[in-house]
Protein backbone atom coordinates (compact mmCIF):
# COMPACT_ATOMS: atom_id res chain seq x y z
CA UNK A 1 0.00 0.00 0.00
CA UNK A 2 2.75 2.57 0.62
CA UNK A 3 4.48 1.56 -2.70
CA UNK A 4 1.30 2.42 -4.49
CA UNK A 5 0.96 5.77 -2.45
CA UNK A 6 4.68 6.73 -3.42
CA UNK A 7 4.05 5.39 -6.99
CA UNK A 8 1.02 8.02 -7.31
CA UNK A 9 2.98 10.67 -5.47
CA UNK A 10 5.96 10.17 -8.58
CA UNK A 11 3.12 10.48 -11.06
CA UNK A 12 2.42 13.78 -9.99
CA UNK A 13 5.88 14.88 -8.81
CA UNK A 14 7.11 14.39 -12.56
CA UNK A 15 3.90 15.76 -14.05
CA UNK A 16 4.13 18.55 -11.31
CA UNK A 17 7.76 19.48 -12.16
CA UNK A 18 7.09 19.75 -16.10
CA UNK A 19 4.08 21.56 -15.92
CA UNK A 20 5.37 24.10 -13.20
CA UNK A 21 8.60 23.99 -15.48
CA UNK A 22 7.01 25.39 -18.76
CA UNK A 23 4.73 27.70 -16.84
CA UNK A 24 7.74 29.33 -15.13
CA UNK A 25 9.84 29.36 -18.52
CA UNK A 26 6.50 30.47 -20.59
CA UNK A 27 6.40 33.96 -17.80
CA UNK A 28 10.15 34.08 -18.32
CA UNK A 29 9.99 34.10 -22.10
CA UNK A 30 6.68 36.04 -22.78
CA UNK A 31 7.14 39.74 -23.74
CA UNK A 32 5.52 42.26 -21.48
CA UNK A 33 2.95 43.08 -24.86
CA UNK A 34 0.74 39.56 -24.39
CA UNK A 35 0.62 39.47 -20.38
CA UNK A 36 -3.05 40.04 -20.40
CA UNK A 37 -3.75 37.23 -23.39
CA UNK A 38 -1.78 34.89 -21.08
CA UNK A 39 -3.95 36.37 -17.86
CA UNK A 40 -7.11 35.53 -20.62
CA UNK A 41 -5.64 31.89 -21.05
CA UNK A 42 -5.08 31.26 -17.53
CA UNK A 43 -8.84 32.27 -17.20
CA UNK A 44 -10.31 29.60 -19.43
CA UNK A 45 -7.97 27.49 -18.41
CA UNK A 46 -8.80 27.23 -15.14
CA UNK A 47 -12.60 27.30 -15.58
CA UNK A 48 -12.07 24.75 -17.91
CA UNK A 49 -10.30 22.35 -15.38
CA UNK A 50 -12.64 23.11 -12.69
CA UNK A 51 -15.57 22.22 -15.17
CA UNK A 52 -13.62 18.78 -15.79
CA UNK A 53 -12.98 17.90 -12.13
CA UNK A 54 -16.93 19.13 -11.51
CA UNK A 55 -17.94 16.73 -13.79
CA UNK A 56 -15.76 14.23 -12.89
CA UNK A 57 -17.56 14.48 -9.38
CA UNK A 58 -20.77 14.03 -10.93
CA UNK A 59 -19.99 10.78 -12.24
CA UNK A 60 -17.91 8.95 -9.48
CA UNK A 61 -19.09 7.20 -6.10
CA UNK A 62 -19.17 9.76 -4.00
CA UNK A 63 -16.19 9.16 -1.04
CA UNK A 64 -14.91 11.95 1.33
CA UNK A 65 -11.72 12.32 -1.68
CA UNK A 66 -14.13 13.34 -4.16
CA UNK A 67 -15.40 15.96 -2.23
CA UNK A 68 -12.37 17.33 -1.02
CA UNK A 69 -12.04 17.70 -5.44
CA UNK A 70 -15.19 18.95 -5.70
CA UNK A 71 -14.32 21.84 -3.17
CA UNK A 72 -10.98 22.29 -4.80
CA UNK A 73 -12.91 22.58 -8.37
CA UNK A 74 -14.79 25.02 -7.00
CA UNK A 75 -12.03 27.31 -5.65
CA UNK A 76 -10.26 26.80 -9.06
CA UNK A 77 -13.32 28.11 -10.93
CA UNK A 78 -13.48 30.52 -8.57
CA UNK A 79 -10.08 31.62 -9.15
CA UNK A 80 -10.57 31.40 -13.08
CA UNK A 81 -13.34 33.39 -12.54
CA UNK A 82 -11.71 35.99 -11.08
CA UNK A 83 -8.77 35.90 -13.13
CA UNK A 84 -11.54 36.78 -16.23
CA UNK A 85 -13.74 38.91 -14.11
CA UNK A 86 -10.61 41.39 -13.14
CA UNK A 87 -8.37 41.14 -15.79
CA UNK A 88 -7.12 44.62 -16.59
CA UNK A 89 -5.38 44.46 -13.22
CA UNK A 90 -3.30 41.98 -14.05
CA UNK A 91 -0.68 42.72 -11.28
CA UNK A 92 -3.36 41.77 -8.56
CA UNK A 93 -4.43 39.11 -10.05
CA UNK A 94 -1.14 37.45 -11.08
CA UNK A 95 -0.05 38.12 -7.06
CA UNK A 96 -2.71 36.64 -5.61
CA UNK A 97 -2.68 33.94 -8.33
CA UNK A 98 0.88 32.65 -8.09
CA UNK A 99 1.63 33.49 -4.34
CA UNK A 100 -1.16 31.03 -3.03
CA UNK A 101 -0.45 28.53 -5.58
CA UNK A 102 3.36 28.63 -4.72
CA UNK A 103 2.27 28.52 -0.84
CA UNK A 104 -0.21 25.76 -1.29
CA UNK A 105 2.97 23.64 -3.80
CA UNK A 106 5.06 24.51 -0.49
CA UNK A 107 2.55 23.20 2.11
CA UNK A 108 2.86 20.25 0.04
CA UNK A 109 5.74 19.27 -0.09
CA UNK A 110 6.09 20.01 3.39
CA UNK A 111 3.56 17.54 4.43
CA UNK A 112 5.51 15.27 1.83
CA UNK A 113 8.46 15.67 3.37
CA UNK A 114 7.24 15.08 6.77
CA UNK A 115 5.77 11.92 5.60
CA UNK A 116 7.67 10.21 3.20
CA UNK A 117 10.94 11.29 2.39
CA UNK A 118 11.77 11.36 6.50
CA UNK A 119 10.72 7.34 5.94
CA UNK A 120 13.16 6.99 2.94
CA UNK A 121 16.29 6.51 5.08
CA UNK A 122 17.72 8.77 2.54
CA UNK A 123 20.59 11.39 3.78
CA UNK A 124 19.55 15.18 3.28
CA UNK A 125 16.13 14.76 3.54
CA UNK A 126 15.86 17.85 5.45
CA UNK A 127 16.88 19.99 2.48
CA UNK A 128 14.09 18.90 0.74
CA UNK A 129 11.81 20.18 4.11
CA UNK A 130 14.39 23.31 4.19
CA UNK A 131 13.14 24.13 -0.01
CA UNK A 132 9.36 23.69 0.41
CA UNK A 133 9.64 25.99 3.62
CA UNK A 134 11.51 28.47 1.15
CA UNK A 135 8.78 27.76 -1.65
CA UNK A 136 5.98 29.03 1.37
CA UNK A 137 8.38 32.25 1.84
CA UNK A 138 8.44 33.22 -1.73
CA UNK A 139 4.73 32.66 -2.12
CA UNK A 140 4.12 34.68 0.93
CA UNK A 141 6.86 37.45 -0.63
CA UNK A 142 4.85 37.73 -4.37
CA UNK A 143 1.64 38.21 -1.93
CA UNK A 144 2.90 41.01 -0.57
CA UNK A 145 4.52 42.15 -3.46
CA UNK A 146 6.68 45.02 -1.60
CA UNK A 147 9.37 45.64 -4.06
CA UNK A 148 8.17 45.20 -7.76
CA UNK A 149 5.73 48.10 -9.28
CA UNK A 150 6.17 46.91 -12.97
CA UNK A 151 4.12 44.05 -14.65
CA UNK A 152 7.73 43.36 -16.09
CA UNK A 153 9.49 42.69 -12.60
CA UNK A 154 6.44 40.75 -10.91
CA UNK A 155 6.62 38.79 -13.87
CA UNK A 156 10.46 37.70 -13.66
CA UNK A 157 9.47 37.06 -10.13
CA UNK A 158 7.01 35.02 -10.46
CA UNK A 159 8.28 33.04 -13.62
CA UNK A 160 11.08 32.40 -11.08
CA UNK A 161 9.14 31.27 -7.97
CA UNK A 162 7.29 29.04 -10.11
CA UNK A 163 10.88 27.12 -11.92
CA UNK A 164 11.73 27.44 -8.55
CA UNK A 165 8.69 25.08 -7.52
CA UNK A 166 9.73 22.67 -10.80
CA UNK A 167 13.22 22.08 -9.13
CA UNK A 168 11.65 21.29 -5.74
CA UNK A 169 9.06 18.98 -7.56
CA UNK A 170 12.19 16.95 -8.71
CA UNK A 171 13.94 16.88 -5.84
CA UNK A 172 11.11 15.45 -3.53
CA UNK A 173 10.77 13.12 -6.22
CA UNK A 174 14.19 11.91 -5.28
CA UNK A 175 13.64 12.11 -1.39
CA UNK A 176 10.46 10.16 -1.20
CA UNK A 177 11.18 7.11 -3.19
CA UNK A 178 12.78 4.80 -0.20
CA UNK A 179 15.75 3.11 -0.68
CA UNK A 180 15.62 -0.74 -1.64
CA UNK A 181 18.12 -2.16 1.46
CA UNK A 182 14.91 -4.92 2.08
CA UNK A 183 15.95 -7.54 4.54
CA UNK A 184 15.27 -11.80 4.31
CA UNK A 185 12.18 -12.03 4.92
CA UNK A 186 10.18 -8.78 4.79
CA UNK A 187 7.64 -8.35 2.23
CA UNK A 188 7.14 -4.44 0.22
CA UNK A 189 5.63 -3.02 3.42
CA UNK A 190 8.58 -3.83 5.48
CA UNK A 191 6.87 -6.52 7.60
Amino acid sequence: MLFDTLDKLRRNSILSAILMGALGAVILICPITYVPTLVLVLGYTLVVLSIVMIMNFLASNKSLMEYIKFVGALIIGIAGLCVLVFRTDIMHVLTILFGVLLILDGGRTVIHALTYSRRSKRKGWWILLILSLLLVLAGLIILVNPWWDTPVKLMKVIGCGILFSAVTSGLRLIWTWPLSKSKEGENEDGK
